[in-house]
């Protein structure tokens, strides 16, 4: 499929509510959970959504990204080049929020929440 393609767009939007998804369990397991500091496995979790979610909102059209301008675009590649490049100092908190609060409300922006559970 090539970039401009709607079934490729179309596709990764439903890559993005599949990493709501993810990260609404996440999310539901709790705030013990993801900050127990014998278990890291729900914060790699979301450091992995979160990345994942970058990729495809990089992959989506420009034109797409502009038809969008409340979401931010620039704060999710941000958020992404954070997370990979700072890997043991990411802050735990900020990773809670954007797994927790961030993302949920990108995908009511994109109309994808109501598909996410």
């Amino acid at each position: 499929m090539r970039r401009g393609d709607p079934k490729r767009t179309d596709a990764l939007l439903d890559d993005i509510r599949r990493f709501g998804v993810t990260a609404a369990r996440v999310v539901a397991r709790g705030r013990e959970h993801f900050f127990d500091p014998d278990d890291d496995d729900q914060r790699r979790i979301a450091r992995s959504v979160l990345l994942d979610l970058s990729t495809a909102a990089d992959r989506l059209p420009e034109q797409f990204r502009a038809q969008h301008p409340e979401i931010d675009w620039r704060g999710i590649r941000a958020t992404r080049n954070f997370i990979a490049h700072d890997y043991d100092g990411t802050d735990e908190e900020a990773l809670w929020q954007a797994v927790a609060v961030q993302m949920p409300a990108v995908l009511r922006r994109l109309g994808l929440a109501d598909t996410a559970g």
